[in-house]
């Protein structure tokens, strides 16, 4: 099954519907796009009173862990409309927020397809290289980098192997106050950079997402472009 324009915008609707549900106030804009194995759900413009009460204090980590408590609740069904609307078994669920710019991203993934994604080879090395000498200054050097999107709206980078032992120490023991810290520093790491990204992409960066998936010892880095230079 070929999934048309008229089945994401559905699901953008469906989607807004089930968060409205669990929040009682839905977001504002809800855009979907499908990219082979992976859905991205790019959401904006989405925050409850009680979140922004929170953020207005700067108490990141307690809105954080209720923004994706509530909605890893509803992460079965959002997973289980996606599928059967697009026809495609989607097995991982993935979330990251940024209260500051009120948006946020989910990432559901077919881990049983991976297909390659077309990226011209010299921005592709010079991609690689940038990620590696700003990430080196934030985290573990990744042993694989892997551009899973890139189109002029998003640029979504695989990076395997980059977790450290304390990493896991910190998620095994539960300690996510500690981790959701360490997590935003990174992003703001990253974004304090992003006139290098920008030159390199020739777009310009709205917003960045750092998604983690802890037992497989991966990220994904997610750019979120907001027009071409002219």
């Amino acid at each position: 099954m070929v999934a048309t324009q008229e089945d994401l915008l559905s699901l953008s609707s469906s989607f807004s519907k089930i968060i409205k549900r669990g929040f009682g106030k839905g977001p504002e804009s809800c855009y979907t796009v499908l990219k082979g194995n992976r859905l991205y759900v790019q959401i904006r413009n989405f925050m409850t009173p009680a979140e922004e009460i929170l953020s207005e204090k700067q108490e990141y980590n307690l809105v954080t862990k209720f923004r994706s408590s509530v909605i890893t609740v509803f992460s079965k069904e959002l997973v289980q409309e996606a599928s059967q609307l697009l026809g495609i078994s989607f097995e991982s669920f993935y979330q990251d927020w940024n209260f500051n710019t009120n948006s946020g991203i989910l990432l559901l993934v077919n881990n049983r397809s991976n297909p390659v994604v077309k990226i011209d080879d010299r921005l592709e090395k010079k991609l690689y290289h940038l990620i590696r000498m700003v990430g080196s200054q934030l985290h573990k050097v990744p042993s694989q980098l892997k551009v899973v999107k890139y189109t002029q709206n998003i640029c979504a980078i695989e990076l395997k192997g980059v977790m450290l032992p304390l990493d896991h120490l910190l998620a095994e023991n539960g300690d996510s106050d500690l981790f959701l810290t360490y997590t935003r520093e990174i992003k703001k790491g990253y974004y304090r950079q992003k006139l290098l990204f920008e030159d390199l992409f020739n777009r310009s960066i709205e917003d960045l997402f750092m998604i983690w998936d802890i037992p497989a010892n991966k990220g994904f880095l997610i750019f979120s472009f907001n027009k071409i230079y002219t």
